[in-house]
């Protein structure tokens, strides 16, 4: 099948049809109407072919061709960090295990005066992301930087004034502040037990913060619930 057949098809059609029309006797008549039809039939067909032959050929047609590992993947919100400081950079240590595996170009960070959003793409078929927003002061976005380490992630965060940092964050900064505020707010009411109040002002936060500050609130229970282990484990080793 072809163009060129359906064009001839298409010729031998308009012909007969005239041919039918100055047609006189009725067995002749009958006998064109009858190639009529089947010419008419074997024409339909034809373009229908070519039709189904031309979008199966075509390139938008077809389907696109399968990528080993390209399927959906998962977005993870990662949460265990460290932070230190020199008089010039932010140190952020991300824990990121296997991500030396990963090529380096799927490791990116973009940097606000701000802010900074971690991305991991392709890690054993997960993205990671880790997103800090609201620093507590800003930063050079273009002379930070990242490194990718074993089973780490070093995020470089450019000073823009040789501050010494008391937090990481705004909102680190503000919790510190309404945790001082309300534990002595309530120091009179929980004198015999300050543990307790302490705990009754971070469960009040957490159920009234964010995302980043219910992080805060998880990172400074686990550290405190660390301490005291650690306490707990020198006390019997004296």
């Amino acid at each position: 099948m072809s163009q060129q057949s359906i064009e001839n098809l298409t010729l031998d059609l308009e012909e007969l049809r005239r041919l039918a029309e100055s047609a006189t006797r009725t067995r002749v008549q009958q006998m064109l109407s009858i190639n009529i039809r089947k010419l008419e039939t074997d024409l339909e067909q034809q373009k229908n072919a070519l039709a189904s032959k031309e979008s199966q050929s075509s390139p938008s047609a077809k389907p696109p061709a399968s990528v080993p590992g390209d399927c959906k993947r998962y977005r993870v919100e990662l949460k265990e960090y460290a932070w230190d400081q020199s008089d010039k950079f932010i140190k952020i240590f991300v824990t990121v295990n296997d991500v030396q595996q990963v090529p380096e170009e799927n490791v990116n960070v973009e940097f606000t005066e701000n802010s900074f959003n971690l991305l991991i793409g392709n890690l054993n078929n997960k993205d990671y992301t880790f997103v800090v927003n609201h620093l507590l002061n800003e930063i050079d976005p273009v002379k930070s930087y990242r490194k990718v380490k074993s089973d780490m992630v070093a995020i470089y965060l450019a000073k823009q004034k040789p501050t010494k940092w008391a937090h990481l964050t705004l909102t680190a900064k503000r919790l510190q502040d309404m945790k001082d505020e309300r534990l002595s707010k309530n120091s009179k009411e929980t004198g015999d037990d300050p543990s307790g109040g302490l705990m009754k002002i971070m469960q009040q936060l957490y159920d009234s913060g964010d995302s980043e500050t219910k992080r805060m609130i998880n990172k400074a229970w686990h550290e405190s619930q660390n301490k005291k282990s650690e306490l707990k484990g020198a006390s019997y080793v004296e």
